[in-house]
């Protein structure tokens, strides 16, 4: 296995337990950027050992540190990832709390962009962005309507 075959690996990993898992914050994902940062430069080290030593010539030992590498980060996110409430993975787990479809669900709709590059309208009422303003215009449209209700009343009431 290469380097950017660990690499790639790592970010399976990462985005397993971010689907599998989507209890987390903020905190989590600075959790992920430092062990993704961290597990990094053991992949650049382990390349380097690997080169250093010719260890790729040896198939079983070989296969067997990718195995290990695997099993490494994989106990690490399961056991320091944090989740809302304090929890991990790994008590979730231990607890008999197994991730379920309603969570693999929600894993990928917050890994997903909200934003349609093709059909992309200023009108559309699928539209995330202007929304808020749209909301905002039709409610001074309302209020306008109310004071001029109220302004032709109180003429009536003048005259």
């Amino acid at each position: 296995m290469t380097g950017w075959q660990r690499f790639f690996l790592l970010l399976v990993c990462v985005v397993v337990t971010l689907v599998l898992w989507p209890q987390y914050d903020r905190s989590g994902l600075t959790f992920m950027l430092m062990a993704g940062l961290l597990w990094t430069c053991v992949i650049i080290m382990l390349s380097v050992i690997i080169n250093m030593f010719a260890i790729y010539k040896l198939e079983f030992l070989h296969r067997f540190i990718s195995i290990l590498f695997f099993g490494a980060v994989m106990a690490s996110l399961l056991y320091y990832f944090p989740l809302k409430g304090g929890e991990t993975p790994a008590s979730r787990l231990a607890a008999g709390q197994w991730p379920t479809m309603q969570d693999l669900q929600q894993g990928m709709k917050r890994l997903t962009f909200n934003f349609d590059f093709v059909r992309r309208n200023v009108h559309r009422d699928a539209n995330y962005i202007n929304q808020k303003m749209d909301d905002a215009s039709d409610t001074v449209k309302d209020i306008k309507k109310t004071v001029e209700k109220k302004k032709e009343a109180l003429d009536i009431l003048v005259e």
